[in-house]
C-alpha cells in the first residue's frame, strides 16, 4: 500500500486547509499509518509526533482497536437520528459522564462536529440567554489579541490571531471586541510582573466601560493560551476576569477545546485556576481526533431561562462519534493518560530546560504534556526571531523524524499523552541539534 501512494502536489484533487500552492508545488507528504506516538508518510518514513496529529487531538495515541470497535458496534446499532425532538442513548450517556468530570457547575452539554462549531455554538447560548432575561442589547462578545477560536460563522469574530485568515472573510458580524493577551515574556503593556497589577486583565473593565456593559455578551479565553505556544497567565488572572464578568452580569466562556481532557495534566485547565466557567467548550481529546465531536457544556443558570434553543446542526448529538468519546474518556480514566500527562510534563519540561543555554532559547514553558520554547535574537530585549528561522528548526526536525510546529514565535510540543521517558529522551538530543544548525546558519554561536 505504501509503496503505490504519491506525495500530493497542486495538481491533485484535493484541496488543503492553510497549505500554500509554494508548498504543495514541493509535494506535500502523506501520512499513511499511525502506531502509538509515531506516524509513517507514503515512503514509509517513520516520524515521531510532538503534535498530536498537527492540531493536537490524538491523545490516546495511534491505532486504539478499542476506539474503532466502538465506532463500528454503534454504526451497526444506530448510525443517526436527529438531534432535533429525538435523543439518542449515547449522547445523554456522554452529557452524564462530562456532567461528572467538568467544572463545578457545569451541567447540560450538547454536541456538534468540532471545536470551532461548539464556540459557535457557546455564542449562540449565551445570546439566547441574554435574549430570554429581556436583555436583547448584549451581542459584543470580547475575546483577547492572539486568541484562537474556530473559524466558524459568528465564532470567527473571536479570532485575534491568524490575521490573514480572519481580514480576508471581512466584513464580519459586528460585535467583536478585542483585549491583550496574558503573555508576560513579551508583555504588550511592556510591563513586568508581578509589578504589573495583572494589567492584561482589569483591561476587561476598561472596555467594557467604554463599550457599553449592557451591549457585552460574553468573554472568551483560552485558560492556557496556545497563540504565543502554551502560555499559562499568572495565578491572579482567570480570578480577576471571573469577577469583573460576575460585577457586569457578561457570561464567562471558557475555551477548552485544546487543554481539556488531559493535554496539560489535569482533566480541564480550567482546574489550574480554580475558576468556574458560565459554558465551557470542548472537542479535540474529547475522541482522541479518532472521529469528529465537539461539545458545550453550561450551567443551569444559562439554560433556566431559555424556552426554546434555535439552533440546528445535522449531526449534533451524533450517537457514533458520542459512542467514541465515551470508550476514548474510559481509556483515559483506566489507563490513567491525564496522570501520566502531568508526569511525563514535567520530565520533558525538565529536559527543555537543558536547552536554555543556546543563545536564540528565551524562555521554556508547560504544563501537563503542552510545552514550548520561545526563542529571540537577543536573550536581554526579547527581539522576535524570525519565522525563516522555526520555520528551519521545524524542518531540520522533519529531516531528523520529528515532527513540531510553530506558535507565534515559539516552537509547540504536544505529544499524544502515552508518550514516555524513552520517547522523550529520543527527542532531546535531535532538537538540541537541529537548534544549533538554526543558530550556526544564523551566525548566533557563540
Amino acid at each position: 500500500m505504501v509503496e503505490t501512494i504519491n506525495k500530493l502536489y497542486e495538481t491533485s484533487h484535493l484541496l488543503l486547509h492553510r497549505t500554500s500552492r509554494q508548498d504543495a508545488a514541493k509535494g506535500i507528504s502523506v501520512i499513511v499509518k499511525g502506531e502509538g506516538i509515531r506516524v509513517f508518510d507514503q515512503d514509509g518514513t517513520c516520524y515521531i509526533d510532538l503534535e498530536a496529529g498537527g492540531t493536537r487531538p490524538v491523545h490516546a495515541g495511534y491505532g486504539r482497536d478499542e476506539l474503532a470497535q466502538a465506532s463500528y458496534d454503534q454504526m451497526c446499532q444506530m448510525a443517526y437520528f436527529t438531534p432535533m425532538g429525538f435523543a439518542n442513548a449515547p449522547a445523554m450517556q456522554l452529557a452524564d459522564k462530562l456532567a461528572e468530570i467538568t467544572p463545578a457547575g457545569i451541567e447540560r452539554f450538547t454536541f456538534e462536529c468540532d471545536g470551532s462549531e461548539a464556540v459557535e455554538t457557546a455564542m449562540k447560548l449565551a445570546k439566547h440567554y441574554h435574549y430570554y432575561r429581556g436583555d436583547q442589547g448584549r451581542f459584543k462578545v470580547v475575546s483577547r489579541r492572539g486568541a484562537y477560536h474556530g473559524v466558524n460563522g459568528i465564532g470567527v469574530r473571536a479570532l485575534g490571531i491568524v490575521m490573514p485568515m480572519r481580514q480576508l472573510m471581512e466584513p464580519l458580524a459586528p460585535g467583536a471586541v478585542f483585549i491583550e493577551s496574558p503573555y508576560c515574556y513579551r508583555c504588550p503593556h511592556n510591563l513586568r510582573y508581578p509589578d504589573c497589577d495583572i494589567a492584561c486583565a482589569r483591561e476587561l473593565e476598561r472596555i467594557i466601560e467604554f463599550e457599553g456593559p449592557e451591549q457585552i455578551s460574553m468573554f472568551i479565553g483560552e485558560p492556557i493560551q496556545q497563540g504565543f505556544g502554551a502560555y499559562r497567565p499568572p495565578p491572579e488572572y482567570w480570578p480577576l476576569i471571573r469577577d469583573i464578568c460576575d460585577r457586569y452580569d457578561i457570561l464567562l466562556v471558557i475555551d477548552e477545546v485544546i487543554c481539556g481532557f488531559g493535554r496539560t495534566g489535569l482533566m480541564f485547565a480550567t482546574q489550574h485556576f480554580d475558576v468556574h466557567p458560565d459554558l465551557l467548550t470542548m472537542a479535540k481529546g474529547l475522541t482522541s481526533g479518532y472521529i469528529p465531536l465537539g461539545a458545550v457544556g453550561c450551567s443551569v443558570r444559562i439554560t433556566e431561562p431559555i424556552e426554546l434553543l434555535n439552533h440546528l446542526h445535522t449531526y449534533g448529538n451524533h450517537p457514533v462519534s458520542c459512542a467514541v468519546a465515551l470508550k476514548n474518556l474510559e481509556i483515559l480514566e483506566t489507563e490513567k493518560l491525564i496522570e501520566n500527562s502531568e508526569e511525563m510534563g514535567r520530565y520533558f519540561l525538565d529536559g527543555l530546560k537543558t536547552l536554555l543555554h543556546h543563545p536564540s532559547v528565551g524562555e521554556v514553558r508547560g504544563t501537563g504534556l503542552w510545552l514550548a520554547l520561545d526563542f529571540t535574537v537577543d536573550k536581554k530585549s526579547r527581539a522576535p526571531f524570525p519565522l525563516e528561522n522555526l520555520m528551519g528548526i521545524i524542518a531540520r526536525m522533519k529531516q531528523k523524524g520529528i515532527l513540531v510546529k510553530t506558535m507565534g514565535m515559539a516552537l509547540e510540543l504536544a505529544p499524544p499523552l502515552i508518550i514516555n521517558k524513552d520517547e522523550i529522551d529520543e527527542v532531546i538530543p535531535v532538537l538540541d541539534a537541529c537548534i544549533t544548525e538554526e543558530e550556526k546558519a544564523m551566525g548566533l554561536s557563540k
